[in-house]
């Protein structure tokens, strides 16, 4: 048993049962009268008891054969990550639509295309393609922004 195995499977299994004991705490919001199948607490505590039997596999090294120490996370992951933490955020002043098409252009050019034209149009048909999909089919929402309810 290696000692990183060790420390993640203590701690995955600490935070499953800390998230398991939380689900006691559901309450009801249906009639039991109404109430067909399982109840809201009943998926949580099955996704908790896989992780927790993986924690274990985890924790005495099952499946888990020895290998070398990993390469440094590129830096282009790091930066990939930044720009989507500042997408989620922009999200609420600039609204899906435009904060969407911005994080695609952003991430096509970081990423290596140099046509922006085509970029501009790919990521265009993308977001067609998605408010069809979800606003006109499903008939869903997306958030509008700050900007855009300034405009209304």
């Amino acid at each position: 048993m290696r000692r990183q195995d060790v420390i993640v499977g203590v701690v995955a299994l600490a935070a499953c049962a800390v998230a398991f004991g939380l689900t006691f705490r559901f309450t009801t919001t249906t009639p039991a009268a109404m109430m067909s199948g399982m109840g809201a607490e009943f998926f949580p505590r099955l996704v908790l008891g896989a992780m927790a039997i993986l924690a274990v596999c985890i924790l005495f090294g099952v499946g888990n054969p020895p290998m070398d120490t990993p390469a440094a996370v590129p830096r282009i992951v790091v930066i990939t990550v930044a720009v989507l933490a500042t997408y989620i955020a922009s999200v609420e002043l600039l609204g899906m639509w435009i904060a969407s098409f911005a994080v695609m252009m952003v991430l096509g050019r970081m990423w290596g295309e140099r046509r922006l034209a085509l970029l501009a149009a790919s990521s265009a048909g993308m977001l067609a393609v998605v408010w069809f999909v979800f606003v006109r089919l499903l008939k869903g929402s997306f958030p509008e922004g700050l900007v855009a309810r300034l405009w209304s």
